[in-house]
Order: C-alpha cells, then sequence, then structure tokens
C-alpha cells in the first residue's frame, strides 16, 4: 500500500459516499503524517489494506462500502488493495481524546487519519510481529515519540493484563529500534500514573 493506492480507494469510497465522515487508522493512517512513509518503511510492501471507520457509524452504508471496496471485492481483484470497513468499537483501542489530533488527509475533504502516536498505542494493544517492525522503524527514524507513545499507553483504561502486555510490547518495540540505531531522547517515568 503506498499513498497513490490510498488516493484511489478513497476516490472510489467517495464515489459511494460522497459526504460521510471517514476515519482511517492502522498503519496507512501515518501516510496523512508522512506521506512518503511507503517509500521509505518496508512494512508497507506487504500491507494490502487500510483500515476505515464511517464516522457516524451507518449498518447499511457500511456494507455497501464493504461490498464495493472490501477484501475480495471487484476493487480488490483489479486493484490488489482493499477496505476494511470497522465498526467503531474499535475505539476503545484508541487513547480517549484521540479526535482532537486527528490528521486531516490531503485532498479529501471529511476524511481524517489517527494521529501516529495515537496509532502507535493501538498497535501495541494488537502486538502482532508486523506492528513490531513498523513501530520499531517508526521510533528509529525519529517519527514517534516515546515519552508520548508511554504516556498515552498508560492513560488507557485496562485490565492488567493488558497493561503488562501492552507495556512488554514497548519494550520490544523500543529494543528493536536501538537495532536499528534509535537513540532514546530524555525518556523519564514523568509518564507513569501515580
Amino acid at each position: 500500500m503506498d499513498l497513490a493506492s490510498l488516493n484511489s480507494l478513497l476516490s472510489e469510497a467517495r464515489k459511494i459516499i460522497p459526504e460521510t465522515p471517514l476515519i482511517i487508522f492502522g498503519s496507512t493512517s501515518a501516510f496523512a503524517t508522512w506521506p512518503d512513509l511507503p517509500e521509505t518503511v518496508d512494512t508497507y510492501l506487504q500491507t494490502r489494506d487500510t483500515d476505515l471507520i464511517l464516522d457516524p457509524w451507518k449498518e447499511e452504508t457500511a456494507i455497501t462500502l464493504q461490498k464495493a471496496i472490501g477484501r475480495l471485492s471487484l476493487y480488490d481483484q483489479e486493484n490488489g488493495v482493499y477496505a476494511d470497513i470497522i465498526k467503531p468499537d474499535v475505539f476503545a483501542n484508541f487513547p480517549a481524546d484521540f479526535r482532537d489530533p486527528l490528521v486531516p488527509l490531503e485532498g479529501y475533504p471529511n476524511v481524517w487519519a489517527l494521529n501516529p502516536h495515537d496509532m502507535a498505542v493501538s498497535k501495541l494493544l494488537v502486538g502482532r510481529p508486523k506492528d513490531l517492525r513498523l513501530l520499531s522503524i517508526l521510533f528509529a527514524t525519529g517519527r514517534l515519540d516515546e515519552a508520548l507513545v508511554r504516556k498515552l499507553l498508560w492513560s488507557m483504561d485496562m485490565e492488567e493484563k493488558w497493561i503488562v502486555k501492552s507495556h512488554a510490547f514497548l519494550d520490544e518495540v523500543v529494543k528493536a529500534a536501538w537495532d536499528l540505531g534509535y537513540t532514546r531522547r530524555d525518556v523519564k517515568d514523568t509518564w507513569r500514573k501515580p
């Protein structure tokens, strides 16, 4: 997936839902902040999808959109990329104030992307190997602020097992980032909950 593929996908979506606000999350949300990211980060070569949320959610519209540009749709077959239309339940995996720093996607009114630091938190909660690679590259290249990510992660309302799991995964990510040349900026424990 690259920015041109995302733009093509969104243009197709706009034919079906010209005005419905959309939120992009997942790894492709970073394109709004860093349009050239796919050219420098190899993990995007394996990414075929973008995650979209209709906001406000409309079940009928979501079904129509999924059929038109979702996985195994004609669009997917012809272009090799697709959209996953996700219910707003996923908002539980985002920091509480994720709407405040949403990043507008240039050229698309009513399309916003998750802020990269909020995206990082959602990836830490999932903890997949491909997320480890992406996040470690974003840290190593100075695109993510470790202190801010830690602060946002601590702000999440989670059960203890998820706190342990997500923080352990963040430690793995930072270790992998070190192997890629990351040097920790003055990260203090000021982000910890009292």
